[in-house]
């Protein structure tokens, strides 16, 4: 077999998919250890159904935060389903931003506390849709190992770099049984 003939399609192709999985975090570990979480204040908005869904209504939470000149922080979601259990259109969650105690938001805005808990804390420096795929498999190969599996909910907090050059870093956190 002529191996030349496929460098140039390895080159042009395979090569840059690679690298820019790499560049997103696609390669990157997953470090998981116990500790304690919270207490957090949140702006967020309800949601049922297609976690995929999830971007877009953190985008209108800090659009109305922002019309409403509310101070905000990190993004964070609340997964409360197991989408390996609970269909699709069933799945509950919230998405919001962080924000300061003592904070009133307008509807369709609500605010909620998570007081400090202990949790399984896994980290990942990746892209903020990359990262969830790199993370929740980690927990669930973690948990297995332990005898048990994913345990809900979930809270899902990204820092972003604030750099093109490299990745943000998710933090999953979930309860410790």
């Amino acid at each position: 077999m002529n191996y030349k003939k496929f460098l140039p399609f390895l080159l042009a192709f395979v090569l840059p998919i690679i690298a820019i999985y790499a560049w997103w975090g696609g390669f990157s570990s997953v470090d998981i250890k116990e500790g304690v979480r919270g207490p957090y204040t949140y702006a967020y908005l309800e949601h049922r159904g297609d976690y995929s869904k999830l971007p877009e209504l953190a985008e209108e939470a800090r659009g109305l935060l922002k019309d409403s000149k509310v101070a905000y922080g990190l993004p964070i979601t609340v997964l409360y389903s197991n989408p390996d259990l609970v269909d699709v259109g069933k799945r509950r969650s919230r998405t919001g931003y962080l924000v300061g105690v003592g904070v009133t938001v307008r509807a369709p805005l609500q605010i909620d506390r998570l007081p400090a808990r202990p949790v399984l804390i896994a980290t990942v420096r990746a892209g903020p849709l990359l990262a969830p795929s790199r993370a929740y498999p980690a927990l669930d190969r973690y948990r297995q190992a332990r005898g048990g599996g994913i345990l809900m909910p979930t809270v899902e907090i990204f820092e972003p770099s604030g750099t093109l050059l490299r990745m943000g870093v998710l933090t999953v956190e979930m309860p410790r049984p």
